[in-house]
């Protein structure tokens, strides 16, 4: 979906509404759909994957089982969880949205008459329960959606504030990576019948969501409303996304990737009463502002093959292996699968290069980049993982950052939001001339100084630590002043990822 698909407008300090248009209506995606019927599918945002639950009435257990595949859609291969969904008397469950490292999921359970929910985590076969204060559900199904950020998550259900049956409420992470009670998100939302498979977009603000207690074409339609304030309680009237997707039948499940051309649901309508997997085409042709920017053109590999354009390839710092990136430039993304990107053209602006599990980085689209290939290294934020800020300086003898530290700063505080669990120590380091007690003393007033301004951005202290090592730890000769610079430095170490 192009970013200018769903333009956020602003006006006297409130936003109104997003606006969204399509081509034609939706296809099913025959190398999806079962006759058991799909339901509750969402989308990964860090590669081309999703989830979605098949149903397989009759099971005697709600244990959580998957099975990963890759399948073609679109041309190109995907992997596909299904989660084995039980809609009977021994409950069910639901995915909710990924993380680079796993995936989050519903599960409800029927005990002595009541049903209880709750949200799991699983990543490479551990598996835990996400601890929600408070959280009550009493229906027999739970659905929702993770933000692409990891901070907010939004849940269906049916607890004891509802203006119905399933509302929509929202979570939201603590910075101390905890998360906070479920709150329900308001009237203008919810109604006294059901309100299903929210999918909150990337700007964390317009949400998409089904319900039959709007009117519309059938049972289940998809609407859309926009966020007005911080309180998630005010919001633009919902908007039904119209017949070319709403039908006499069930709409849920709608999502898609930033950037996508592409957008997918789940529709019941000629599938007889089970869910299918549909994909709908987003209108390109929408502008809510023809005064643009000239801004260079990025191509995404295999878009052009001008010999005369700049390459950016994409690669580990440790390994130089090439790894899937993406590029952002003026809020507008590009995927590179095989971390290759291609500009047509240079006029000074930066760009930002992201890969899930790695150190973002911004680049300057300026004369220094040559015609051809230009390496482009991101660093590791595993455990273990120690990573050098080359751009974060103070003034001589101080521990006062020199305009500019923060751009780099930043970064280490955006990878913190992208992965919640990790936790790092940062390492002063200085030369060794001069008063080897006072380097030590600068070194952690440095130190200091950096975590402050980290923790000033939202990350908990609990996740920042920080050491002065003062010259003890040279990466360099200390002989000439070329190579005693290379020992000035702050660096950090991921200790849990």
């Amino acid at each position: 979906m192009k970013s200018s698909i769903i333009t956020l407008l602003l006006i006297f300090g409130q936003f109104l509404y997003a606006q969204v248009a399509f081509e034609g209506t939706g296809i099913k995606i025959d190398s999806l759909n079962t006759p058991n019927g799909q339901n509750y599918m969402v989308l990964n945002p860090f590669k081309k994957a999703m989830a979605f639950t098949e149903e397989m009435g009759g099971s005697p257990t709600s244990a959580l089982i998957y099975f990963s595949g890759n399948r073609i859609i679109d041309g190109e291969k995907w992997e596909v969880l299904t989660f084995p969904d039980w809609l009977g008397e021994k409950g069910m469950l639901s995915p909710l949205g990924f993380t680079p490292f796993g995936i989050f999921y519903s599960q409800v359970t029927f005990d002595k008459g009541m049903y209880y929910g709750n949200v799991m985590f699983v990543s490479n076969n551990d598996k835990y329960e996400v601890n929600i204060p408070y959280l009550k559900n009493k229906a027999p199904i739970q659905s929702g959606c993770l933000s692409k950020d990891g901070r907010y998550m939004i849940l269906s259900m049916e607890s004891n504030n509802t203006y119905g049956v399933e509302d929509l409420y929202v979570v939201k992470k603590n910075p101390d990576g905890t998360w906070d009670r479920a709150k329900n998100l308001g009237y203008q939302l919810n109604t006294e019948f059901q309100e299903v498979t929210p999918f909150l977009a990337e700007d964390n603000r317009t949400l998409f969501f089904a319900t039959n207690g709007r009117g519309g074409q059938g049972s289940f339609d998809i609407f859309y409303s926009v966020r007005q304030d911080d309180s998630w309680r005010n919001w633009s009237e919902p908007v039904n996304l119209g017949s070319q997707i709403n039908t006499s039948g069930s709409e849920t499940s709608f999502s898609f990737l930033d950037g996508a051309e592409w957008a997918y649901y789940v529709s019941s309508q000629d599938s007889d009463g089970y869910g299918d997997i549909m994909k709908i085409k987003f209108r390109e042709d929408i502008e809510a502002d023809t005064a643009k920017v000239e801004e260079p053109a990025i191509v995404a590999e295999g878009e052009s093959e001008d010999p005369k354009s700049v390459i950016l390839k994409i690669v580990d710092a440790k390994t130089g292996e090439q790894i899937p990136a993406e590029m952002i430039l003026a809020k507008e993304k590009r995927i590179g699968a095989n971390g290759l990107f291609q500009i047509d053209s240079l006029s000074g602006n930066e760009v930002e290069i992201k890969s899930a599990g790695y150190l973002p980085k911004m680049v300057m689209l300026d004369e220094q980049l040559k015609v051809g290939e230009n390496v482009i290294a991101l660093s590791s934020v595993a455990k273990g993982s120690v990573i050098t800020l080359d751009h974060v300086l103070f003034h001589r003898g101080t521990p006062n950052m020199i305009e500019g530290s923060e751009k780099e700063l930043n970064l280490v505080v955006e990878v913190m939001n992208d992965n919640p669990n990790i936790k790092i120590l940062l390492k002063g380091h200085t030369d060794n001339t001069g008063d080897p007690v006072r380097n030590v003393q600068l070194s952690e007033a440095r130190v200091r100084s950096v975590k402050e301004y980290i923790i000033a951005q939202g990350i908990s202290p609990y996740r920042v630590t920080g050491r002065g090592y003062g010259g003890n730890q040279p990466i360099a000769s200390n002989e000439t002043e070329e190579t005693r610079k290379l020992n000035r430095r702050v660096e950090f170490e991921v200790v849990e990822d």
